[in-house]
């Protein structure tokens, strides 16, 4: 009976499968300082709409996803609309964007909150910062039915 020379090669093929490979270059750790090392962004179980507004002075600025209209008494119909990016760090919400006069950065929070007019109480704080302008109120989920007092 004769014997093929396929069967001492397929062991040696499955022992060289195993034989250790050389190590490659070891990437270095990072430093403390590095900038690259960063918390990871907080998932955003906000509500997608928001309704935040202050009194004295007036405001109210709506939020629906990373855009907001931002009104006033004076710009009731016709609110400035702002685009910019919005992140949930540290448990806060930020909507922010804008250059210049027109850089601006909404601030959400769960806090309870009162607007100091209706003693409605609000499940979040909010501040609006609108070039050199800081506004401070309350918002809320619009779809929620705001509890009496």
């Amino acid at each position: 009976m004769k014997h093929s020379p396929l069967w001492l090669v397929v062991p040696m093929l499955a022992l060289l499968g195993c034989a250790r490979q050389a190590p490659g270059p070891v990437a270095a750790a990072p430093s403390a300082s590095s900038s690259a090392i960063t918390a990871p962004a907080a998932a955003d179980d906000y509500p997608a709409v928001l309704q935040a507004s202050g009194t004295e002075p007036f405001w109210g600025v709506r939020v629906e996803g990373a855009a907001l209209d931002y009104t006033t008494p004076d710009t009731q119909q016709s609110p400035r609309h702002f685009e910019g990016t919005r992140e949930v760090r540290d448990g806060r919400l930020r909507v922010q964007g804008g250059e210049g006069q027109d850089a601006f950065r909404l601030t959400i929070e769960r806090a309870t909150c009162s607007d100091g007019m209706s003693d409605l109480p609000h499940p979040y704080t909010a501040e609006f910062v609108l070039g050199a302008e800081t506004l401070k109120g309350c918002a809320r989920d619009p779809a929620v039915p705001v509890p009496a007092p």
